[in-house]
């Protein structure tokens, strides 16, 4: 009964997803939203055990549109990076008392046009919904309050399932550029961006490809999908959503993205060392998981990683979000003035977010993506591009991206065995396209610092020998712990640095640039 059930269902999502209009318009080109409006004020609070965060999560997205003075949810570092904003942090009410959500609603009530009454199944509903409304999100235990900061209800949505909201005219408002795949409970984790944007919020933690393909079938080309859905996997929801010309932005985790958004980004050039005459075997090191939105916002400065005291003591390239200088400008500034001359950044990860270019059904659309990606590259100072696909290698749509982005070579990784290529190099129009050689990683064979670093020893020396260079992918969540071994969660660049003090004298690990101009050079 129930598998009948969910086909019935799928049947009727598909039927009125056609009926909303067209699936795809005249721009084929996607782009980050930004906040209207950026941020003067912060007023510091903390995130409610209750569910009263699903009016500030609202709250947060609404005034990122309409209003110079927001809301911050406290998260650690954020002190780190409030320089890098023209932002004033308040940490307390005229009076003293600390903001709360009682304080906030009253401070804020008067910007909004009512509220949206749900339950907790409409939630993600009420969400979708409020920037059309211009109303804050309200469960019935805080109705009165509401009521009491002197706003009226807009809509009662209580009892709404995903498929009326589908039938409904509400829907055919949504933004048809970004949607989100994010459970409600989540707020204010991202949610607040996908209130901000006006967007389609859904999770289905039973969905299958087919059912999560016709979720977002409504979507334009070139759309931008934000969140995670752990229950169905990896692999599944990113080919999905590559067959609709669109990429994921992992983001499950990610916060205060309405208020990060607005503020502007002052362009900063990488600090890479000057190149120079290179003998021997050659070695690129890089940092896997740069497209992770909430961990380049949250730990990417942790001692594990970027803060780490090992770092700058060797070249080594890390990922960058290809949004970081539109979604978290304060956070990207922040990285790239703490560059030394041995880090570099690579534009992650095979898009505008996560997707396989050689599963796209569009030419048009991966080209248009293709160029807004080069304009990301070039914003950010990134000369290399990381790509990751299932069985892109030889694809065309990988020769698309390296022709349009400007890019000066790509790393590929290869989704069902990151290293499986063993490092075979291919050019189009004379740039590398080179594919991981190794990758550092706990519990898989030969993936440990001193297998790597016997492996690397026993290759050629000779520069024209394409068995002499070596790309290694680098695993964001293995490590050493402090008894030097191998192990899940622990001290990535320990692990990096362990690796590289066991190569020989006539092995070079240099920069991404350095990596794909002598293989130029050398192989070209």
């Amino acid at each position: 009964m129930e598998i009948l059930k969910r086909i019935v269902v799928y049947f009727l999502v598909f039927i009125l997803t056609v009926l909303s209009g067209p699936v795809t318009q005249q721009d084929p080109v996607c782009d980050f939203p930004k906040a209207a409006v950026e941020a003067k004020e912060l007023l510091l609070t903390y995130i409610p055990s209750d569910g009263s965060k699903l009016t500030l999560t609202s709250m947060q997205g609404l005034l990122a549109n309409i209003s110079d003075r927001n809301i911050l949810f406290r998260i650690d570092g954020y002190e780190k990076w409030l320089p890098y904003t023209q932002a004033k942090l308040v940490t307390s009410q005229p009076d003293g008392s600390p903001w709360d959500f009682k304080s906030l609603l009253n401070e804020f009530a008067p910007l909004f046009d009512g509220y949206i009454l749900c339950d907790d199944g409409s939630a993600a509903i009420a969400l979708s919904i409020a920037k059309q409304k211009n109303s804050i999100v309200v469960l019935p235990e805080f109705e009165e309050a509401a009521q009491a900061a002197g706003l009226k209800m807009t809509i009662d949505v209580r009892g709404w399932t995903d498929l009326k909201l589908r039938s409904s005219p509400e829907f055919r408002k949504l933004n048809r550029k970004v949607a989100f795949e994010q459970p409600a409970s989540y707020a204010p984790w991202l949610l607040d961006y996908a209130v901000m944007c006006g967007a389609y919020i859904w999770y289905d933690p039973d969905a299958t490809r087919l059912e999560h393909t016709n979720a977002y079938r409504f979507l334009d080309d070139n759309a931008l999908v934000f969140g995670w859905n752990p229950d169905i996997g990896e692999y599944n929801p990113v080919l999905s959503l590559s067959r609709l010309n669109a990429c994921m932005v992992p983001a499950d985790w990610a916060m205060n993205l309405s208020v990060l958004s607005g503020f502007k980004y002052n362009e900063i050039k990488q600090k890479t060392a000057a190149g120079s005459e290179l003998k021997g075997r050659t070695v690129c090191l890089l940092m896997s998981d740069g497209d992770n939105l909430q961990w380049f916002i949250s730990n990417y400065g942790d001692t594990s990683h970027y803060g780490s005291p090992v770092r700058g003591s060797f070249p080594f390239a890390w990922g960058v979000p290809a949004g970081a200088a539109d979604v978290a400008a304060p956070l990207a500034e922040r990285y790239y003035s703490q560059m030394t001359e041995n880090d570099s950044f690579v534009l992650s990860l095979s898009g505008l977010g996560y997707t396989y270019p050689s599963k796209w059904t569009s030419r048009k659309a991966l080209t248009g993506m293709a160029q807004t990606l080069g304009q990301k590259m070039r914003l950010l100072d990134a000369h290399e591009l990381l790509v990751l696909d299932d069985g892109g290698f030889e694809s065309k749509s990988t020769d698309i991206l390296l022709r349009q982005t400007q890019a000066n070579g790509i790393f590929y990784i290869d989704f069902h065995d990151y290293s499986g290529l063993n490092g075979q190099i291919r050019f189009v129009d004379g740039k590398p396209i080179v594919s991981a050689k190794y990758k550092l990683w706990n519990n898989l064979p030969g993936g440990s610092p001193d297998e790597i670093a016997s492996a690397i020893n026993a290759l050629p020396t000779d520069t024209k020998d394409p068995d002499s260079y070596a790309f290694i992918i680098v695993h964001a969540w293995s490590g050493m712990n402090e008894n030097g071994e191998f192990v899940d969660g622990a001290d990535t660049m320990k692990a990096v640095e362990r690796l590289v003090s066991k190569l020989d004298a006539d092995t070079s690990v240099v920069s991404p640039d350095q990596f794909m101009q002598k293989i130029s050079d050398n192989l070209g």
